[in-house]
């Protein structure tokens, strides 16, 4: 009787044992999955609202951060922005009429903030697209982009003119936008 107890006691703190080590290696990969799947949140295209494009412009407002994996920085909005997107310059990039009719066609922004924080792709990149430094605070700055599922006041453009003379700036890898939402009535 003795021995079967004994038996008992070592299969129960063996059972334990692996409770506590999947408890252990759960809770490891949660930790380790969370920032993950914030990251993919924050930074890809299905984060934001690509059913609809979305112009704004304005200028510079904080000096924000300029580096990997994404540059960002805050735009104070114009109070007068135009019904729609005005004549600018599209990127060879994206001159295809599939893209450059969405981005001639984004609707202005209407939402009730007066400051956006902007997310722009990393240094490297946008280098090679037209933009090779910082942004200036007071430097003017318009984009036709996306607003953020969860955050309202973070916009990620696919494309950007930045200064005086509307320099624009692509921000999508490849020759095409994420989506190609339906163009506005």
């Amino acid at each position: 009787m003795r021995t079967i107890a004994i038996h008992a006691l070592k299969d129960i703190r063996r059972s334990r044992m692996l409770m506590t080590a999947c408890t252990t290696a759960a809770v490891t990969l949660a930790a380790a999955l969370g920032p993950v799947t914030e990251a993919l949140a924050h930074h890809g295209w299905p984060g934001f609202l690509t059913d609809r494009l979305v112009y704004i412009s304005g200028t510079v407002s904080s000096e924000g951060v300029w580096g990997n994996p994404h540059s960002q920085f805050d735009i104070t909005l114009d109070s007068d922005l135009p019904a729609d997107t005005p004549d600018l310059a599209i990127p060879e990039e994206l001159q295809d009429p599939e893209d450059s009719s969405r981005v001639n066609a984004a609707r202005s922004y209407d939402g009730a903030l007066t400051e956006l924080e902007i997310i722009i792709a990393p240094p490297a990149w946008s280098g090679r697209w037209g933009l090779g430094r910082p942004l200036r605070v007071g430097e003017r700055f318009q984009a036709v982009g996306y607003i953020n599922r969860t955050d309202a006041g973070l916009f990620r453009p696919v494309v950007f003119w930045y200064g005086d003379d509307a320099t624009p700036v692509n921000q999508v890898l490849g020759n095409t936008l994420p989506v190609r939402a339906p163009l506005p009535d």
